[in-house]
């Protein structure tokens, strides 16, 4: 089973950026961006720093992507495409650069990093997240 590995490496009052990385892989970075931390609220908030499994998923609006799985008290967290902080309601995006606008952090080239991230994850149905 592949370890992913996020390391939030930026938070401001609307967004937390980061990076992401799989172990044992040499790749290019993908940048991740997520709600600020507001104390694990849904729909507004980072997941907590922690270990979780994370599962293929798939439904007519976010097909072909992966769903973080227990964490407390929290559902349907998703890694998806977007943009900017009104997309993630609680999920992750995936990018494949990343900048902060004063307070507006986003990532680029969204869609793009999915399909990178697709091919990296290959025909692995789950993957251990480590979110620091």
């Amino acid at each position: 089973m592949k370890t992913i590995v996020i390391r939030r490496a930026f938070q401001s009052r609307k967004a937390s950026l980061g990076i992401l990385k799989v172990l044992g892989l040499d790749h290019d970075p993908v940048f991740t961006l997520e709600n600020p931390w507001k104390q694990n609220q849904k729909m507004v908030s980072c997941i907590p720093e922690g270990s979780y499994l994370c599962r293929k998923y798939s439904s007519d609006k976010y097909p072909n992507v992966y769903q973080v799985l227990e964490v407390p008290n929290r559902t349907h967290i998703l890694f998806h495409a977007g943009n900017f902080e009104r997309d993630t309601k609680g999920c992750i995006l995936l990018g494949l650069g990343a900048c902060s606008l004063g307070d507006d952090p986003m990532v680029s080239n969204s869609r793009l990093a999915m399909a990178k991230f697709r091919g990296i994850m290959g025909d692995d149905e789950e993957f251990k997240l480590v979110i620091s």
